[in-house]
């Protein structure tokens, strides 16, 4: 970047213009009209314009300086020659004519040695100082020449060295004038040029940023029309990216929250709502004000990964303390359970006191199960999430539970809904939970009937599936309850299955809601936050 800018830095002093041949090929027209109407005076006995002495000699030099006008035009609109020669010939000659023109209308008086101070500028505007100053010396030269040679050879001039002398002082100093001015314009010129190209580079790099910024970007005008959004805020938004986008009809959430902050621009509306079809993304707003024209900028940063990383150091830091909590509890509890098989061994022992060993082992077994459930918790590592299928997943998954001796194949009804319904989630994670989901509904249904699983979609097209027992359906008051940890109604659960399968479906960004369903037991329902086949 530093050399790229370096490298355009415009240099100090004088910088030599390109070629311009477009202010040639006016000076062309210039001389030509000029030519003309010095040609056009020869045919005048008595012109108005100036004082013919030579008629002959001024006639042939106004008709020579007509001929070079048009061959002048031709050059120039051939370019044969470098545009340096080009422009050096021209004011050779135009001096020159000039010169005999001054000379047959009287010498210096005649006044048209003046031309001669429109070639000096011209000269220092086309090319550079040096030649201006050639130019200048060879004209004050050629005045010094023809007025020595009137002064020697014609008795009535008038002319004076006086004269020729301020003449050629002036277009010395012309040429010196017109470098220091045309270097300014010329320096100018390049600044502005420079200002040009950092404006565009500019320009180039905010777009090239904002493109690819993880945060997503919308410029708005004060119509709510959107000015620029970038491909992250497309894709948060799931917005295609087309002319057609407009946030009041694709996204009037967005649009109300902005409203609210317009009219509290100190309050920040840190997220979009679940009901909006878009989770964990964060809004901020920023007013633009440019050339007097309000616009707001709109920031939208998706805090997922955030979310995923507090996560996980929540299940570090847990990780930890009940590792340690596991290995202080476990040594005791095997001391307990040991001497419990010690005690029933025991052939001598009555039966209240088998009955005590058998309670002091089954509750070493949960709080043995406990200590796993809550390890299981804290070992939760990072999702590794994949293309499903679920068509095709589940009937291999429910073959699998099966075949481990949990149930039989015809306790579970499949009922698939959509055909094509695929989600990204760890597999790992998914089966778990639904082995635990199943078992639940095993052990707390009715063992006569079927457990429905079924492959739903919502009306967003949201894929989800829902596990359905026949059995006696848990309490409406309680549904709130049960994914709380160390909740549990049975004396035999340690509270905490619901809880780990709440925590592999918040890991995997999906959520898992408990209703009573028509059968009169209770469905689990695993709801995606993916669109139907949006797994990218």
């Amino acid at each position: 970047m530093s050399t790229l800018i370096n490298n355009s830095r415009v240099s100090s002093g004088y910088q030599p213009r390109s070629t311009n041949w477009t202010s040639v090929r006016l000076l062309n027209v210039y001389r030509l009209g000029l030519s003309v109407i010095f040609f056009s005076q020869s045919f005048i006995s008595s012109s108005p314009l100036l004082e013919i002495v030579n008629l002959g000699l001024y006639s042939w030099v106004s008709l020579a300086f007509v001929v070079l006008a048009l061959i002048w035009i031709v050059a120039s609109q051939i370019e044969r020659r470098g545009f340096r020669n080009q422009v050096s010939l021209q004011i050779y000659s135009d001096t020159i004519i000039i010169i005999l023109l001054m000379h047959a209308c009287g010498g210096i008086s005649s006044g048209l040695g003046m031309l001669l101070i429109i070639s000096v500028v011209i000269t220092g505007l086309l090319t550079e100082q040096s030649l201006a100053i050639l130019f200048a010396s060879l004209a004050s030269l050629g005045l010094l020449a023809q007025h020595i040679y009137s002064v020697t050879n014609l008795p009535a001039y008038t002319g004076t060295s006086t004269q020729v002398g301020i003449l050629g002082a002036t277009l010395i100093a012309t040429a010196f004038v017109t470098h220091k001015l045309t270097m300014r314009v010329r320096s100018s010129e390049q600044l502005i040029q420079q200002r040009e190209r950092d404006v565009a580079l500019l320009s180039a790099l905010n777009q090239e940023i904002i493109e690819n910024l993880q945060a997503g970007v919308i410029v708005l005008n004060r119509n709510n029309r959107i000015r620029h959004i970038n491909q992250a805020a497309l894709n948060m938004l799931h917005l295609s990216n087309d002319k057609t986008i407009s946030l009041e009809a694709d996204c009037p959430k967005l649009i109300s929250t902005l409203e609210n902050w317009r009219k509290t621009p100190d309050i920040e509306s840190p997220y979009l709502p679940t009901d909006t079809g878009i989770e964990d993304i964060q809004t901020s707003f920023r007013e633009l004000q440019s050339q007097g024209q309000t616009n707001t900028m709109i920031f939208l940063n998706d805090v997922s990964s955030i979310r995923d990383s507090m996560r996980q150091a929540k299940l570090a830091s847990l990780g930890h303390l009940t590792a340690s909590i596991a290995h202080e509890i476990r040594n005791p509890l095997g001391a307990i359970s040991y001497a419990a098989e010690l005690l029933r061994e025991n052939e001598s022992l009555v039966e209240s006191d088998q009955r005590m060993v058998e309670i002091i082992n089954q509750h070493t077994l949960r709080i043995n199960h406990i200590i796993e459930d809550v390890m299981k918790i804290s070992r939760g590592s990072r999702t590794v999430r994949e293309n499903i299928d679920l068509a095709e997943w589940l009937p291999r998954f429910i073959d699998d539970f099966c075949q481990s001796g949990l149930a039989s194949l015809d306790s579970f009804e499949l009922e698939i809904q959509v055909e094509a319904a695929q989600i990204k989630f760890d597999s790992g994670h998914l089966a778990q939970i639904l082995t635990n989901l199943l078992t639940n509904a095993r052990v707390h249904g009715d063992e006569a009937k079927n457990v429905m699983i079924k492959i739903i979609t919502d009306e967003n097209l949201t894929p989800g599936i829902e596990i359905a027992d026949q059995g006696p359906g848990i309490p409406v008051e309680i549904l709130d309850q049960i994914f709380e940890p160390f909740y549990t109604t049975s004396h035999e659960g340690s509270g905490l299955g619901l809880y780990i399968v709440g925590q592999l479906c918040e890991l995997n960004n999906a959520s898992i809601t408990a209703h009573p369903n028509q059968y009169n037991g209770t469905s689990f329902t695993v709801h995606m936050t993916s669109p139907l086949g949006a797994t990218h």
